[in-house]
């Protein structure tokens, strides 16, 4: 990679120059860079300068953006007692040019619950096969073959592309997942093959360590990963896209298509996967749509936008983006639970939460909460509606604190004709609440406020107190927390 100060023009000029092509995946491309090398394992390295989008995308909104450096993304490996990097390792033609043109095959596993790597089920032609005292799942899907092991969170596979279905049933019980670097025997490598790669991660494009950028808006998501490092990693990248010929990305050789088996979470996810200026990048976008809501543009409009507008910038910029996300106040869409006029959400210190409240699934008289701290998660549950004009609390933060300290996510319902909600705690402090436009009834309105912990001393009330004022300053309801 260029130094920081020649990185920018050499990436900006690109994007004047050159910008997208928009390859269909039937077309012949360009030779991408091969996977093999003098040395089989490809490390990211430090990144020189960050990666920017600007502009961003119309409707779309920066989520997150962060920096992991090298060795941030190792796990403890039982085989070696060590700590280490999870890799997958790609087999191909040494002899090919451009290693994804020919035949290939990748071993890995993949672990996850709501996302993981892996086909689909009850595809037609699929079968099961015994190896080693376990069941696997032989699945021909699009223009690949897994073999693939699986458990409730976590897959072991042997996909390959371009290679005969029973050599990749003799590679898969050959193979070694127990290992940091996913292997096949060396006996059990189909002919023609050898292995030329192993990098992180194992299930999909996009670098364990190095810089992550996420969008979110117009009923979409990106994903966009950097990471520096030799071009190859771009060749075991690219392997999950349905792209066996290569498509031009800004004027270098790249991949880009579907990667419905990728571990994205989204079987119609497609992106774009090459190497520039020393960096390796990957841009992925995943949608939805339902009866009433449907994205204004596809999923290869939004990837070209994203992609088009990608440039060299500094960590000085890098950092004041980060900020502008740490001290926004989250959104629903951002959270994943809740309505706009029912919601609220604030900042307090370097924490970022929201709560609502919403009817229940049963109808009638149950509502539901979500509370929510962005970098731990949310917790949420059922209550019960209390009688209308009494100020109602039901959260998963305070209320759980066996010390009685009361800290975290609190929230609930005010009365109609509330202006005003505090939360008293029980050393005196009176923080001030947030207000949502409406209610799950008439002129009720959610309130909910982030309460810093505190340790209390021996024998202090244990619960908070939340009180609910009208315009003219007078007392609607009180109730403990």
């Amino acid at each position: 990679m260029t130094s920081r100060s020649r990185a920018r023009p050499v990436l900006v000029a690109t994007l004047v120059a050159v910008g997208l092509t928009g390859c269909s995946d039937a077309e012949r491309g360009p030779g991408r860079p091969p996977a093999g090398g003098d040395e089989l394992v490809v490390e990211a390295l430090p990144l020189e300068a960050p990666v920017l989008l600007d502009p961003l995308p119309e409707g779309m909104r920066l989520m997150g953006l962060s920096y992991d450096p090298p060795g941030s993304d190792l796990v403890h490996n039982q085989a070696s007692g060590d700590y280490e990097p999870s890799r997958a390792t790609l087999y191909g033609d040494p002899d090919l040019a451009d290693t994804l043109d020919g035949p290939v095959l990748l071993v890995g596993t993949s672990s996850g619950s709501a996302s993981i790597a892996g086909p689909p089920y009850d595809v037609p032609g699929e079968r099961e096969v015994e190896l080693g005292g376990r069941t696997a799942r032989v699945v021909p899907d699009s223009d690949r073959t897994w073999v693939v092991f699986e458990s409730s969170d976590y897959t072991e596979f042997v996909v390959g592309r371009g290679v005969d279905e029973d050599e990749l049933v003799a590679a898969a019980r050959g193979a070694d997942f127990e290992s940091a670097t996913a292997t096949v025997a060396p006996d059990a490598v189909p002919a023609r093959l050898e292995p030329l790669i192993a990098g992180s991660p194992q299930d999909r494009p996009g670098g364990s360590s190095g810089e992550h950028m996420f969008l979110e808006g117009d009923s979409s998501w990106v994903a966009v990963d950097v990471v520096r490092a030799d071009p190859r990693l771009a060749a075991l990248w690219g392997f999950w896209a349905e792209d066996a010929s290569g498509t031009s990305v800004r004027g270098h050789p790249g991949s880009a298509g579907a990667l419905q088996d990728a571990n994205v979470g989204d079987r119609d996810a497609r992106g774009r996967i090459w190497a520039e200026d020393g960096m390796v990048l990957s841009v992925v976008v995943t949608q939805y749509e339902d009866a009433d809501v449907r994205p204004s543009r596809s999923r290869d409009e939004l990837l070209d936008e994203v992609v088009d507008n990608l440039r060299v910038g500094t960590w000085e910029e890098f950092e004041a983006l980060d900020g502008e996300i740490r001290t926004r106040p989250p959104t629903p869409e951002e959270v994943g639970c809740g309505e706009d006029r029912s919601f609220v959400s604030g900042v307090e210190g370097d924490v970022r939460w929201a709560f609502s409240v919403q009817p229940g699934s049963s109808g009638g008289d149950g509502w539901f909460f979500c509370a929510t701290e962005l970098a731990s998660g949310s917790s949420g549950g059922n209550f019960l509606a209390a009688p209308l004009g009494e100020l109602v609390s039901s959260t998963g933060g305070a209320s759980s604190r066996p010390d009685g300290s009361g800290d975290g996510v609190v929230g609930g319902v005010a009365p109609p004709g509330t202006t005003r909600v505090t939360v008293t705690t029980f050393d005196g402090r009176t923080l001030e609440a947030q207000l949502s436009a409406d209610g799950p009834r008439p002129g009720e309105r959610v309130w909910g406020a982030f309460v810093p912990p505190v340790e209390p001393p021996p024998g202090s009330p244990p619960l908070l107190t939340a009180t609910a004022y009208d315009a003219a300053g007078v007392v609607l309801d009180s109730t403990a927390v």
